[in-house]
């Protein structure tokens, strides 16, 4: 929590020499590592020691890397009149391309109708698919980076939640490429049941600690953080309309109740009345037993794929 508010800029008492002392550099998972390097950027540039610097170092190759294979394709995409809507940390570069954000890969969708002819033309035009799954596909452009074309934004979705983000999203241009970004509003709800999502998978296997699972995710938090302090008109109601299309408005309703503690009055008291009437709790406890069970079937699987 406390590299979560020095990285969002509301906590400046934290001793970084103690909170140096407290961070296993070479055993923390790397998101967190890298948080705890930005904070020291913030708070204490002389402790920068040269395995921090070496993680941000790596971040930004990595990130270059991952951009250069996004303009390359999002080019040829262009090229052929393929709508790109970006998602997750992909909207944020694209918004403040000056941050440094650890990214996997770059994550967009296209249209469903042409979705198999935009993962052919990426192919044809030197790609290669890592993995092709039930939603996406993981593309790779020789050494560089990795992008991920969706043409579901959610796993499970109902379509008319992905219809309403694309009809809501607006055209931008960087680097004299033509980019579909979605409302605020439905930036959040993208980062929140992606995060919560992710969450779900990796509870199931025993050998992922809870709180190891956030620590591999920090960034939905500054990235929420920085739509919420962004957009001072909000729409709440919005929000939890567009997730409750398919059933993930207990989601936004766990998700700004945790981010609240992490950063205190960040959800404003209006914010949560709207929430708490658009999803009251015996909704998040009913939601809540089907998770568990959904967890339950993780582990099975995670236990399958072990032994063979």
């Amino acid at each position: 929590m406390r590299l979560l508010r020095i990285n969002a800029g509301i906590d400046a008492k934290t001793n970084i020499k103690k909170l140096l002392k407290s961070v296993d550099v070479y055993n923390e998972p790397l998101p967190l590592v890298f948080l705890l390097a930005c904070a020291v950027i913030k708070t204490d540039r002389e402790q920068l020691s040269n395995q921090l610097a070496g993680v941000i170092s790596h971040e930004r190759f990595g990130n270059a890397m991952t951009m250069g294979a996004f303009q390359k394709i999002c080019k040829l995409y262009n090229e052929h009149n393929i709508p790109v809507l970006a998602q997750k940390g992909l909207v944020q570069k694209l918004l403040y391309p000056n941050a440094t954000r650890p990214m996997n890969d770059a994550d967009f969708a296209v249209p469903k109708s042409v979705y198999r002819d935009a993962v052919d033309l990426a192919v044809e035009n030197g790609f290669h698919i890592n993995h092709d799954m039930l939603f996406s596909a993981d593309l790779q452009f020789r050494d560089m980076g990795c992008v991920d074309v969706h043409y579901a934004l959610f796993k499970g979705a109902n379509p008319q939640m992905d219809d309403a983000i694309w009809f809501r999203a607006h055209k931008i241009q960087t680097n004299g490429l033509d980019v579909l970004i979605p409302s605020a509003e439905d930036i959040l709800v993208i980062i929140m049941c992606e995060f919560y999502g992710n969450f779900l998978f990796e509870a199931g296997s025993k050998d992922t600690d809870i709180k190891h699972i956030f620590a591999q995710h920090p960034q939905w938090v500054l990235d929420a953080y920085k739509i919420i302090s962004d957009t001072p008109n909000l729409n709440w109601g919005q929000i939890m309309r567009t997730a409750q299309m398919s059933g993930y408005d207990y989601q936004i309703k766990i998700l700004t109740r945790i981010l609240n503690k992490i950063i205190p009055g960040i959800i404003s008291t209006h914010a949560k009345k709207i929430i708490d009437h658009c999803c009251p709790d015996y909704v998040v406890r009913k939601r809540l037993k089907r998770d568990r069970k959904i967890v339950y079937l993780h582990k099975i699987n995670h236990k399958f794929y072990q032994s063979l």
